[in-house]
């Protein structure tokens, strides 16, 4: 059986799939003493090695595109559009002469502009922010807050990779893979809008990843297939009666949901609607895994995601809000210091049992959920993801796992759902197809009016970007557009050229793309992490990985955008975490070292290369 959690090596130093314990637990036990020994210490080494590089990657910490800067200063001001910034992904607002909202284009006449305008991303980033926007407004360095942030991201991927039945040195390649291997690495040197999402997306997805992994020790574990298919002609409902008369309940509610936003309800209607399936919800995590202890991410989640940032808005409405929100958080202590207290047996003995119940493997799945749906509120197509969830996590039988991350996730997105309809009248932001239209007018881009902004006829021509583009070599015309449309001329008559000489390089990244396959050659390890099916055995980490990657990627790829203005391709960001996991049993599977090293170092070199030429010019 093909696992790499043996303490038998090979001379190369990586672990000997051949020889392993016969003893499982005995096997786990490894595992967690490997864990065990320093992992802090080399988990923040690596966090702190992150924000020295990437620190000193943009020396000037330009913010260029701070569209998450200004939604959260439109929450402190108490509205949800944003003052118009003049740059781009902005859909202008307007009156018309009745006093009506409009859409302020050049072909409305009636639409008069007001100033005010609606970004077509998704809040998250602009909730993660919200703390520091208080506190510094429109000086808020998003640039340097993204750097940060994606620091802790490759922690948290450490942490993550734990959970896998590595060796320990792969453990550490594969995170260093992440952080400099990766465009992660670019996104945090930049740290403008679109890539300060995909840094916050990263975190909670893989916060996500890492939990489900702790709730299923043995989903890493080959089996035959016989035995994983079977698992899936066994249905069994969970839960009994009461979950289903709730899925029941669930599903009615979803239905008016749709129903009220389509013949224009008002937004407060919606809320309690989203309110009462968020209830049903919770109440359904509770009847599947028939402990209350689910409850306790539930309200982590609606504290932190919820709580905080209603306090930190109304605090900034009048001084009687802030002494409110005051009163909630010195009331928060007081009530943590005496749960912190000694207690008595009988209190001690209750203690431990909620505590117990709030750690249990149903609660993990339940909040490996919620984390996906913050994951999902920063870069929606994360959300075709969630099969992993399914075959990966707490909760014995893959029904049970589904629809208990199901739940976690759903309490989010509805949430999400009615935001977007107070905010701009519909479930799904119109500011995408606004933008969509302008792109496409644009006149340069292979883009098709007539499509749809996701069409299936957009992937042969994205694949190519993601698979084939590559750099400017000798380039004669610098252009961030196709066909070096209003480019500056390049190389005068007697320069040399050079690998960083912007005026005459040797090879520049374009604009539009780079393939992942040439950045990130290390990806080319994830297929090995199929080996076991030569013995017509598989493992559930794997499909789950592989299907999420390909389901994410299927999906951006049918957008008709695959990012621009950009080194590398940065919507690989949406699946980094799955394929992460892949990277990792791969390089284990493989049995040789010297293959991985040698594909993370040429990654490193060429992220390295595309990072410092897109700081360069000024990107």
């Amino acid at each position: 059986m093909e696992r790499s959690i043996t303490q038998a090596t090979t001379p190369d130093g990586a672990a000997n799939l051949n020889d392993r314990d016969p003893n499982p637990s005995a096997e786990y036990a490894g595992l967690g003493a490997r864990r065990g020994k320093h992992p802090i210490f080399w988990g923040i080494a690596l966090v702190l090695l992150c924000l020295v590089v990437y620190g000193a990657s943009q020396p000037n910490r330009g913010n260029v595109y701070l569209h998450f800067v200004l939604q959260a200063q439109a929450w402190l001001d108490g509205e949800t559009s944003i003052q118009t910034p003049g740059y781009q992904d902005v859909m202008p607002l307007g009156t018309t002469p009745d006093g009506t909202s409009c859409v302020a284009t050049g072909d409305n006449s009636d639409c008069t502009p007001n100033g005010q305008g609606i970004i077509p991303f998704p809040p998250m980033p602009a909730i993660v922010l919200l703390p520091f926007v208080a506190l510094w407004h429109a000086a808020t360095n998003q640039q340097l807050l993204a750097s940060m942030f994606a620091a802790v991201d490759v922690g948290i991927a450490y942490w993550m990779l734990g959970y896998l039945p590595i060796h320990p040195r792969l453990r550490g390649l594969t995170a260093l893979f992440l952080a400099f291997g990766t465009v992660l690495w670019y996104a945090a040197a930049i740290g403008s809008t679109w890539f300060f999402a995909h840094v916050v997306a990263v975190a909670a997805l893989l916060l996500s990843v890492g939990l489900a992994l702790s709730a299923d020790r043995d989903a890493t574990e080959p089996r035959p297939l016989r035995e994983a298919t079977s698992a899936f002609t066994h249905l069994r409902w969970p839960g009994g009666w009461p979950s289903f008369v709730l899925t029941l309940a669930a599903a009615a509610l979803t239905g008016l949901l749709f129903h009220l936003a389509g013949s224009g309800s008002t937004p407060m209607t919606l809320v309690a609607v989203g309110v009462a399936l968020g209830l049903v919800g919770t109440a359904l995590a509770v009847a599947v895994a028939r402990r209350p202890g689910v409850l306790g991410p539930f309200l982590v989640a609606l504290a932190v995601v919820g709580g905080l940032p209603a306090l930190i808005i109304g605090g900034s409405q009048s001084m009687l809000s802030l002494a409110v929100a005051e009163g909630c958080l010195v009331a928060i202590g007081i009530a943590l210091l005496w749960l912190l207290r000694p207690h008595g047996a009988r209190q001690k003995r209750l203690a431990d049992s909620l505590l117990a119940s709030a750690s249990s493997v149903e609660a993990r799945q339940v909040a490996a959920g919620i984390l996906f749906g913050l994951a999902v509120s920063a870069r929606l197509t994360i959300i075709f993801g969630f099969p992993f969830f399914i075959l990966v996590g707490g909760g014995s039988s893959w029904l049970r796992r589904g629809m208990l991350a199901g739940c976690g996730a759903a309490v989010v997105v509805v949430a999400l759902l009615v935001y977007t309809y107070a905010a701009t009248g519909q479930l799904f932001n119109p500011a995408y197809q606004y933008q969509y239209a302008v792109e496409t007018g644009y006149g340069v881009f292979a883009y098709n009016p007539d499509w749809s902004i996701t069409d299936v006829r957009y992937i042969p021509q994205n694949l190519m970007i993601m698979l084939f583009q590559t750099p400017k070599v000798l380039p004669t015309i610098r252009s961030i557009y196709p066909d070096n449309v209003a480019g500056a001329a390049l190389c005068t008559v007697g320069q040399a050229r050079g690998l960083f000489n912007p005026n005459c390089p040797l090879m520049m990244p374009d604009a539009i793309g780079t393939s992942i396959l040439l950045t990130s050659p290390a990806f080319l390890l994830a297929p090995l992490a199929w080996r076991p099916l030569r013995h017509l055995r598989v493992d559930r980490v794997t499909v789950g990985a592989t299907i999420a990657v390909l389901a994410i990627a299927t999906v951006n790829l049918m957008h008709f955008s695959q990012g621009w203005v950009q080194f590398g391709y940065r919507f690989s960001n949406d699946f980094v975490p799955f394929a992460l996991l892949l990277v990792a049993l791969g390089a284990s599977r493989l049995n040789r070292l010297w293959p991985v090293v040698l594909l993370i170092a040429v990654s490193i070199v060429v992220n390295f290369w595309g990072t410092t030429w897109g700081v360069a010019l000024g990107w």
